[in-house]
C-alpha cells in the first residue's frame, strides 16, 4: 500500500504534537509526554473499518468525488468480516424484479414487520431510509461484480416465497478479495492495514477534523473535514460486552478472534458523543461453545465438536438451577433471533439427553429418528411441512457424536452419568431439581402437549434411558449490536442536546440507533443495514465536505 503523503509534506514530530493539543483532544492521561505522530496526511474524508459498512461508506464516498483514506485493524484485505457473510437483505432490487415471478416485497412491508418487531426501539426516520436505499447499496455491489440469488432460508422467515428479500451471495470468496481489491484502487481509496483508530480529533468549534491511528510505522495523524466510524462493535473486548450485555467471553464464531474491540465507540464517546439504548448481538446458529473446548463453534457449521449440537437440535435445556427455561423449539427455528435472547440471558445453559437420543443422532440422524417418531403416532404430521427447520437436519447424521463426547467430558464442559441424579451431581447442578425438572418435562413428551412453554411436540424428546449426559453451552456470536446513537444521514449525536457533532458519522454494528436485541427475525437484515448506512453515510460525508 502507498502510503505516500498527500498534499502535505512530513509534520514534524513537535509541530504535530502542537496542533493536536491546541484542538484539546487529550492524547494520554499519563504523566509522560504524550505519544508523537511520525506522520500526517491529507484527505476529505477519513473512514476508519473497512467492513461491510466502512467498504460501502469508501466506495460510496469516493465514487461521489472525495477523495477517501482508510485505516483497517486487520492486516490485509482478507480480515474484514463483510467479505464472509451469506448475504444481505434488501428491497426492489434488480435482483428481485429478475427473479421468476418478479417480487411484491415493499418498503413499507419490511418497514412496519421490523418496527413491529422491534417494538420501535430503533430509529424508524433512519430505518426506512436505509430500507429505500438497500437497492442502492446492493446496485454498488452489482456494479463492482457481484452475483446474487435471492434465495429462501433456511429459517423461517416473513419475506419467503413472492416477496423474497435476502440475496444470496453467489461470488466465490477469493473473487471477492479481487473485486474490493480492485474497487478500491480504481477509485483511488488508500487503504492503511494494520492500523488502529485510536482517537478522534476535534477544532476549536467542535467539529471532528481528523483522527489518529497506531500502524506498523507508530502513530500517524489523518486530517479530514469527515470522519466515518465504521469499526465493527465490541465482540473482541470483554469489558465492552460486560458493560452493555453483562456478560464476558463470548465466542466469535469466525476464526475465534476479532478486531472488533470498540474502538469507535470509545473514541466519540471521550468527545462527548451520545450512546444508544438498544444493545444486542448476532448469534451463530450453528450450536453452542464452551471457553474449555479445543474445537468450539466457529465458521462451518460441522467443524466444531458435535456434542454442541446438543443445545440446539430440540431436546430438554436446563438453566444453572436446573430448571427448564425456555421453549426449546425457538432455538431450533429461530436460532438468531427468538431463541437467542433467552440462551443470553441464562448463559451458561444446559443441554440434557439420553442414550436414546445420541444413538439417534450417531446411527439415524435428527430427521429420520424425528420423522419416524412422529409416524409411529400420527401425532406431529409431515415434518416437511409442520417441522420447518427438519429439512435443513436432513442427512444430517453425527456419526462421530461418541468420540466427541468422550473429548467433552476429557475438557471438563460435558458430562455422563447412569442416573439423572449422578450426571446433575457432576455437572454441578441440584440434582434434586433436575430430576423434577426431568419428570415434569417427561410427561409434556408423553401428552404431546407443553404445558409450560407451547414448545411443538417436534422438540419434546424424552430423556429416560440412561447413560445421561449434559453439556455447559456459552454463546458464539458473528458480531455484537449498539453503541453511537446517529440521526437518519448517520451523523453522530452529542450529549448536548442530541445535536449532530459536525463531521462525524457511524455505520454499521456500532450504530446504536441501527439494531435491537434480539437480532431481527429478518435473514441477512445485520448485513443489509450495514451496506445500507455505508451507502447513506459515504453520500451524506462527500456532500459534507463539498459544500
Amino acid at each position: 500500500m502507498d502510503t505516500r503523503m498527500d498534499r502535505r509534506s512530513f509534520i514534524a514530530a513537535s509541530a504535530a504534537t502542537a496542533a493536536v493539543a491546541a484542538s484539546g483532544i487529550a492524547l494520554a492521561q499519563a504523566e509522560e509526554a504524550p505519544a508523537q505522530p511520525v506522520a500526517a496526511y491529507d484527505c476529505d474524508i477519513v473512514v476508519a473499518g473497512l467492513g461491510a459498512s466502512g467498504f460501502m461508506a469508501a466506495i460510496t464516498a469516493a465514487k461521489a468525488g472525495a477523495h477517501v483514506i482508510v485505516v483497517e485493524k486487520g492486516e490485509d484485505i482478507t480480515a474484514p468480516n463483510g467479505l464472509y457473510v451469506s448475504g444481505p437483505f434488501a428491497v426492489d432490487t434488480q435482483v428481485l424484479h429478475e427473479k421468476e415471478g418478479g417480487t411484491t416485497l415493499t418498503v413499507d412491508d419490511v418497514f412496519y414487520h421490523v418496527m413491529s418487531y422491534t417494538k420501535w426501539t430503533p430509529n424508524p426516520s433512519l430505518m426506512r431510509r436505509c430500507l429505500n436505499e438497500s437497492k442502492n447499496a446492493v446496485a454498488n455491489l452489482l456494479e463492482i461484480g457481484y452475483t446474487f440469488r435471492e434465495a429462501n432460508f433456511r429459517f423461517e422467515t416473513p419475506f419467503i416465497g413472492e416477496k423474497g428479500g435476502f440475496h444470496l451471495i453467489l461470488t466465490p470468496l477469493d473473487e471477492r478479495f479481487e473485486l474490493w481489491t480492485k474497487t478500491l484502487e480504481n477509485l483511488g481509496v488508500e487503504v492503511q492495514f494494520a492500523t488502529t483508530m485510536t482517537s478522534l480529533i476535534q477544532g476549536d468549534d467542535g467539529a471532528v477534523t481528523g483522527l489518529l491511528a497506531e500502524g506498523p510505522e507508530g502513530l500517524i495523524q489523518i486530517n479530514a473535514s469527515a470522519v466515518i466510524i465504521a469499526t465493527g462493535g465490541y465482540l473482541g473486548n470483554e469489558d465492552l460486552q460486560q458493560r452493555f450485555l453483562h456478560i464476558r467471553g463470548l465466542n466469535v464464531a469466525r476464526g475465534g478472534v476479532s478486531n472488533c474491540t470498540g474502538d469507535g465507540i470509545l473514541a466519540a464517546e471521550k468527545i462527548g458523543a451520545a450512546l444508544d439504548i438498544q444493545y444486542g448481538y448476532c448469534p451463530c446458529e450453528y450450536g453452542g461453545t464452551n471457553d474449555k473446548a479445543s474445537r468450539p463453534a466457529k465458521q462451518d457449521k460441522y467443524d466444531q465438536n458435535y456434542a454442541f449440537k446438543l443445545g440446539y437440535y430440540g431436546n430438554l435445556l436446563i438453566d444453572a438451577e436446573g430448571k427448564r427455561f425456555m421453549n426449546e423449539g425457538m432455538l431450533v427455528d429461530y436460532p438468531m433471533s427468538y431463541g437467542s435472547q433467552q440462551t443470553l440471558r441464562n448463559n451458561p445453559w444446559f443441554a440434557l439427553v439420553d442414550q436414546t437420543y445420541v444413538d439417534a443422532l450417531t446411527n439415524e440422524g435428527l430427521y429420520n429418528y424425528m420423522k419416524a417418531r412422529g409416524a409411529q403416532d400420527g401425532a406431529y404430521g409431515d415434518p416437511n411441512t409442520n417441522w420447518f427447520i427438519g429439512a435443513y437436519f436432513k442427512d444430517r447424521i453425527l456419526d462421530r457424536l461418541p468420540e466427541d463426547i468422550e473429548e467433552g467430558i476429557a475438557e471438563g464442559w460435558l458430562w455422563k452419568g447412569d442416573t439423572i441424579e449422578e450426571v446433575a451431581e457432576k455437572a454441578g447442578l441440584d440434582p434434586a431439581q433436575v430430576l423434577a425438572t426431568v419428570e415434569r418435562y417427561n410427561s409434556f413428551c408423553e401428552s404431546g402437549v407443553d404445558e409450560d412453554f407451547g414448545a411443538n411436540p417436534w422438540y419434546l424428546t424424552p430423556v429416560k434411558d440412561g447413560p445421561f449426559y449434559i453439556t455447559e453451552n456459552f454463546q458464539s456470536a458473528w458480531s455484537t449490536f449498539g453503541g453511537l446513537r446517529i440521526d437518519d444521514q448517520c451523523r453522530v449525536l452529542s450529549n448536548e442536546k442530541f445535536l449532530p457533532i459536525p463531521g462525524l458519522y457511524c455505520v454499521g454494528t456500532e450504530a446504536g440507533s441501527l439494531y435491537y436485541g434480539p437480532y431481527y427475525d429478518v435473514p441477512g437484515y445485520c448485513y443489509g443495514l450495514c451496506i445500507d448506512s455505508g451507502y447513506i453515510a459515504g453520500n451524506e460525508a462527500a456532500s459534507f465536505v463539498q459544500a
